[in-house]
């Protein structure tokens, strides 16, 4: 299955004529079939280089994986390669996080960072994050040299997943560590490609990353001092503890201070008129609700009051279904996205 490839014809050349091809690929990637919570999973991801000039670097190989899984310190690497020069034949070479120091490059950011700005989260709603792995040999590549100009590569990755089940996209990435992106070594655009891994078991609800997230808000910008919508998306998949075929609340809690003064804390926990949602229905991957509060209002607040923090949470009725952030099985935090 081929899931990514970038090639790219150069002109014939009048000084030394050539027809170079330049393709730094992705050629498959393998996911168990029946990923476990709180067991160690093998995945395989085949990759291909065709030398589009001279160089000799290191690989660095990114993984986009759930922050909970802490990759950088629960997962091993190691790499095979086969080529017909014998300095660049591998096998099972184990491949080391990249220091957080070192940094690619094209940006000069650090390795995590640079990928992260380069490909974003590919997708995921839920909290991902980059870590970049290096093989502990120096390729030598020459696209003049046919020996080295071709390497194929396996890299086997063994993760021990975290203790809730997750559906996310999983994402990966190479290249020369010497080089980053450069664009006169690799002409083509990056190499980055995703797919589908979900791992299921446990008691909990799954973390659905491919869908919507759990809480958003219309408009994305807002602060305390504005009028803004909190939406609560649910995943259509989702059966136990679903608020879906009934009436869904908004409950919270807001701490504020008046004139600087000690914090004071005001909750709402009612469910009414005032706390009832508006039912947006079913978007395809998910039903969501959605209320559109202006905070000083909703919590009965006084109007020089100064919002330091606001939490919610969902219920139905007569408050037997209770939906709070599945990240942190606590309250969800508002977070206003400007002053």
């Amino acid at each position: 299955m081929k899931l990514l490839k970038k090639c790219k014809y150069w002109p014939l050349l009048m000084i030394m004529p050539c027809l170079v091809i330049t393709c730094m690929t992705i050629e498959d990637i393998i996911h168990p079939e029946n990923a476990q919570v709180n067991s160690d999973i093998e995945i395989t991801v085949k990759i291909k280089i065709d030398a589009e000039t001279d160089g000799n670097s290191k690989l660095a190989f990114g993984v986009l994986a759930p922050k909970s899984w802490d990759i950088a310190h629960n997962a091993t690497l190691t790499l095979t390669t086969t080529a017909l020069f014998a300095a660049n034949v591998v096998t099972n070479e184990s491949m080391t996080v990249i220091s957080a120091t070192e940094t690619n490059p094209t940006d000069a950011q650090p390795w995590p960072a640079s990928f992260q700005s380069k490909f974003g989260v590919l997708g995921n709603t839920g909290p991902v994050e980059w870590v970049v792995f290096e093989s502990n040999t120096t390729f030598q590549i020459h696209d003049q040299r046919s020996e080295q100009d071709v390497v194929n590569g396996t890299v086997n990755i063994r993760i021990h997943t975290g203790s809730r089940a997750v559906k996310l996209f999983m994402g990966y990435t190479f290249c020369g560590k010497q080089f980053g992106f450069n664009s006169e070594k690799y002409p083509d655009s990056p190499v980055v490609s995703a797919k589908v891994l979900e791992v299921t078991g446990g008691t909990d609800p799954i973390w659905d990353y491919t869908v919507e997230p759990q809480l958003s808000h219309v408009p994305a910008t807002f602060s305390f001092e504005d009028i803004f919508s909190i939406k609560y998306n649910e995943p259509n998949s989702m059966t136990t503890g679903s608020l879906k075929g009934g009436n869904a609340y908004l409950l919270g809690k807001a701490k504020y201070n008046v004139n600087g003064g000690a914090p004071t804390e005001k909750t709402i926990d009612e469910t009414s008129g005032k706390t009832l949602m508006d039912e947006l229905g079913d978007m395809g991957q998910v039903t969501s609700w959605q209320k559109y509060i202006y905070p000083k209002d909703f919590f009965d607040l006084p109007d020089d009051a100064v919002i330091e923090e606001i939490q919610v949470y969902f219920s139905n009725q007569d408050k037997s279904i209770v939906i709070v952030d599945n990240e942190t099985n606590d309250n969800f935090i508002i977070e206003p996205t400007c002053p």
